[in-house]
């Protein structure tokens, strides 16, 4: 799964590349990925000087988002993004950042009339993280999302009140063009809006939610949110008819529940741009949702259902992202898979629970796409299987987590896991792994061994210890939540 701490160092520092990898001055291709994407060059491409991967300034520019400037007198490359002011001359080794000067493994080049620049040098003071991958010659990047989103864990305040409910106002799934050339702020009438549609009833039944519109289609965004326990709706390019904006009392309405499982409804005009009517259902304890074929024209409806505990199981790397080598030429992309499809078989043996898959199959999914998996199907617990691979004498399970709400959870799993192993106890331990750290439910990645260790490798590729690793994790997850 990942280098020794003195390699992962080394890597994010300088991206040292293994000399048994690609030899001392490998002329090899090397792939580049930024969030799981990858990227390409039309111009040299990447490769090793001196154990760097060196690229084209336009990777610099575009995926890591600096500014580049070139005095051709100096034959100087000034890079600078935020606070961060980075000039460098070609065929230098020497680097001024911010003002103080850093010898760098090897120099920006001229090749082929394209300015070629130290890759993790400049990265890693961006605040790029790195991933090399040797098994495929490629380069991981990963860059923090300025609109990362975070779980909402508070009340939302009064609908009358949205700039302070806590909640983003969702965007519009097709926004209006803006033609209305009165927006109503005089004394003169108004031309209504074409791309705002009215809605014209709300009802809950005891079995769903029923939403009309007058015309146009409804495709709601959709929250649910804990203490108190509730499920928002969110209409964009809607707005309340006549007969739902009578009952407003201070642009709060409230209607009465026929659902076992919902106390009340509440629904306002939350926002005007875009005009978005939100419907919360206040829940008597935790309920899920499930979105219905609509039964006529310009209808949205829902089934409120009781909450069923749902899983997703993590089978680490896939296709053209084998992971860590094992000792005898295995891929730690096969005993994932193995493991979690014999995890699954266990714990969809309990009706209590529904088991989800980021892979079942041969398949690779990027970690944003499996971050946004969990979350949007907002399960209950996320759990990641992974080998681990370091230098031959190393051996051992370790469990991680990112989060507080995680800890718990890791150290059930941990517990569990190092009993069917039998292999060192490397402790809980805490890092930065995407799929722990962007899932918004408790998540842990297990290294269940070290596939570079002799005594680890032979282990987990058979059958008889797969079936012993699944079934500790399987009662892990059934004792966390509760399943006995």
């Amino acid at each position: 799964m990942k280098f020794p701490a003195f390699c992962l160092i080394l890597l994010v520092c300088m991206l040292l590349l293994p000399s048994y990898a690609l030899g001392a001055e490998s002329p090899a291709v090397i792939k580049l990925f930024m969030n799981e994407k990858r990227l390409t060059s039309t111009e040299v491409a990447p490769h090793i000087v001196s154990g760097n991967t060196i690229v084209p300034v336009r990777i610099i520019v575009q995926e890591i988002g600096a500014k580049v400037t070139w005095n051709e007198a100096a034959r100087k490359v000034t890079i600078v993004k935020d606070d961060v002011n980075i000039q460098l001359v070609i065929d230098s080794k020497t680097a001024v950042i911010n003002g103080a000067k850093e010898q760098m493994e090897v120099s920006p080049v001229i090749e082929n009339n394209n300015t070629m620049l130290p890759l993790s040098f400049i990265g890693k003071r961006m605040g790029i993280e790195f991933k090399w991958d040797a098994a495929t010659s490629s380069v991981h990047m990963f860059k923090a999302e300025d609109g990362d989103s975070k779980p909402v864990t508070g009340p939302v305040d009064n609908v009358d009140k949205p700039e302070n409910g806590g909640v983003t106002t969702p965007k519009p799934t097709k926004p209006g063009t803006g033609t209305n050339p009165n927006p109503g702020t005089g004394t003169g009438p108004t031309t209504p809006d074409p791309n705002v549609h009215l809605l014209t009833s709300i009802a809950l039944t005891d079995k769903e939610l029923i939403v009309n519109a007058k015309d146009g289609t409804l495709a709601p965004t959709i929250m649910k949110l804990a203490n108190p326990n509730r499920i928002v709706f969110d209409f964009p390019n809607t707005k309340l008819d006549e007969s739902l904006q009578k009952l407003l009392v201070n642009n709060a309405g409230e209607l009465p529940s026929k659902h076992a499982l919902v106390q009340k409804i509440r629904f306002s005009n939350f926002a005007d741009n875009p005009a978005t009517v939100r419907i919360i259902l206040d829940l008597k304890g935790s309920a899920d949702y499930k979105t219905q074929v609509s039964k006529l024209p310009n209808q949205w409806s829902a089934s409120i259902v009781e909450h069923q505990l749902t899983v997703v199981i993590d089978a680490g790397h896939g296709d053209q992202d084998p992971g860590a080598l094992s000792i005898t030429g295995k891929h730690e992309k096969e005993f994932t898979l193995a493991t979690a499809k014999k995890v699954e078989k266990l714990l969809a043996q309990d009706k209590r629970l529904v088991v989800m898959m980021t892979r079942a199959d041969d398949t690779f999914i990027p970690l944003d796409d499996r971050v946004s998996f969990a979350n949007d199907n907002m399960v209950d617990l996320f759990l990641s299987i992974h080998g681990n691979s370091a230098k031959a004498t190393v051996s051992g399970t370790e469990t991680y987590y990112n989060r507080p709400e995680s800890i718990d959870f890791a150290n059930v799993v941990h517990e569990k896991v190092v009993a069917a192993t039998g292999f060192p106890d490397r402790k809980v331990r805490q890092a930065d792994f995407r799929v722990i750290t962007k899932t918004t439910m408790p998540a842990v990645l297990v290294e269940v061994g070290y596939l570079s260790n002799k005594n680890d490798e032979t282990a987990m590729y058979k059958e008889a210890f797969q079936d012993k690793v699944a079934a500790s994790i399987a009662a892990a997850i059934k004792q966390y939540l509760g399943l006995k």
